[in-house]
């Protein structure tokens, strides 16, 4: 399916079903996030612009809160991830907003977790009880669901950003499932 979204790049990746806090930066940043507020649209949030393969690839997410904080007031957004995409085009608006025509990639069937992947929750679970902020982000979590096991855990772990783009534009978690347990069973 083909859709049109204003870009928002960050240094974060977020996937389907995911929960992110985004801070928004004044300037580009602010101005995607006000005119996707004031149009009524979704965002579409992508690697940092300046990675070569890092815009290929992002996630339509919605805003589900906002607030300011700290000394500098910055804006932080709380988005929802929907699907993935990858983009066909992208250019600057009349309004300045870096808006791109983008392809849906397929959804990740839902698997269980098997025996062998059970550690993929275990360690998840573990995370969550030692980062209440983490889990705090998922109200309902599938810790059942190898699918979004291993959605949250790319968006976790600090792994180049092309191999995180390989593995989101699989049709399925199965490459990402070897990679992750493989990343566990070799200490780094």
């Amino acid at each position: 399916m083909t859709i049109t979204l204003p870009i928002l790049f960050n240094n974060r990746h977020i996937l389907p079903s995911g929960r992110l806090p985004l801070r928004v930066v004044p300037g580009e940043q602010l101005n995607t996030v006000k005119y996707a507020m004031q149009h009524g649209l979704d965002i579409g949030v992508c690697m940092d612009e300046t990675s070569p393969i890092g815009a290929g690839i992002g996630t339509r997410v919605t805003v589900e809160d906002f607030n300011t904080s700290g000394e500098d007031r910055v804006l932080t957004i709380t988005v929802c991830g929907h699907e993935s995409f990858v983009i066909d085009s992208i250019k600057e608006n009349e309004e300045g907003v870096v808006v791109a025509v983008c392809q849906t990639l397929p959804t990740w069937p839902e698997r269980e977790v098997s025996n062998d992947a059970a550690p993929l929750a275990e360690r998840l679970q573990i995370m969550f009880d030692r980062y209440p902020e983490l889990s705090s982000l998922h109200k309902r979590p599938h810790f059942e669901s190898l699918t979004w096991l291993c959605q949250r855990w790319l968006e976790l772990l600090p792994i180049p950003a092309s191999e995180k783009q390989v593995l989101m534009a699989a049709n399925s978690c199965s490459d990402t499932c070897e990679y992750l347990l493989s990343l566990m069973k070799d200490p780094h």
